[in-house]
């Protein structure tokens, strides 16, 4: 069960995943109302991405609801401050700022948040299979970090999704709103493999349409966990190298890779709870 606190000073919350791990890593929000299901699936896949790998950290995060347009910026400050205390305390880092930057935050935020884009390549390249050669990175912005990360291969910006999953390509690097892979728009998929560029690509009906097309789905707490490994110390060269080594364990499970990761994670999360938080690290 997800542990919710309120800030004293400012309006806003902290949330914790699991209690009594050493280490807290997730993002850090504004907005004029920060929506706690959306935080709290944030805080999930930030736990799944530490859990996968064996890592004593677990997800967390910290949101204030501030309308930036208005006159009073004051509370920014203030929840930096309360923010501050709270991390010392509890141990935790920012691995991203959503609406709220470095230097409004100060130190809490890692400063990975600067090389998210390296960082995120770095693990998502290291999903590419053995004997891929075609690839398409599904974005209307060209993602020059990823095309970088993998070298000499083939690469291709489609900016129309659709296309993208029908192409027949090798691999299809994905970067989307919340969902962004529905049941509907894999539903003429048509490639081998399907890389999350960030948390929560994936729905549930999703995962069981692109199954059933033979396409596999990269868990995207695996994919797209380059800034929260980051944020924890962990340098882009072995950020790539725990990402491979983990779909070299997870290789043989084809299209169940996602349920197989999560069991995996699971087993890891047991040691640090009787209790397993509830729902897996999937959009809604």
């Amino acid at each position: 069960m997800v542990t919710e606190a309120k800030l004293e000073t400012v309006d806003g919350y902290t949330l914790v995943d699991v209690e009594g791990a050493a280490r807290l890593v997730g993002p850090v929000r504004s907005a004029k109302k920060v929506l706690q299901r959306t935080t709290t699936d944030l805080v999930r896949h930030a736990t799944y991405a530490c859990a996968v790998h064996g890592l004593d950290a677990v997800g967390a995060a910290a949101a204030l609801n501030h309308d930036r347009t208005g006159d009073d910026q004051s509370p920014i400050a203030a929840f930096a401050d309360e923010l501050a205390t709270w991390a010392e305390a509890n141990n935790f880092v920012g691995a991203a700022g959503l609406g709220l930057g470095a230097d409004e935050v100060g130190p809490t935020l890692s400063t990975n948040a600067a090389n998210a884009d390296d960082v995120t390549a770095a693990a998502a390249a290291a999903c590419v299979p053995d004997g891929a050669k075609t690839m398409v990175i599904a974005s209307d912005i060209e993602e020059s970090a990823l095309a970088l990360a993998l070298g000499d291969a083939s690469v291709t910006v489609e900016t129309d999704l659709a296309a993208a999953l029908s192409s027949e390509a090798d691999v299809v690097f994905v970067r989307g709103k919340t969902g962004v892979l529905n049941h509907e728009v894999l539903a003429d998929a048509n490639v081998k493999t399907i890389v999350g560029l960030q948390p929560l690509t994936t729905t549930a009906r999703g995962l069981a349409v692109a199954g059933r097309a033979g396409a596999i789905i990269i868990p995207d707490f695996i994919s797209a966990a380059g800034p929260t490994l980051a944020a924890l110390g962990h340098s882009t060269d072995e950020i790539s190298e725990m990402t491979a080594r983990s779909l070299d364990a997870l290789d043989s499970h084809d299209t169940n890779m996602f349920i197989a990761a999560c069991e995996h994670a699971e087993t890891h999360l047991r040691t640090m709870t009787e209790t397993l938080p509830f729902g897996r690290p999937l959009a809604p």
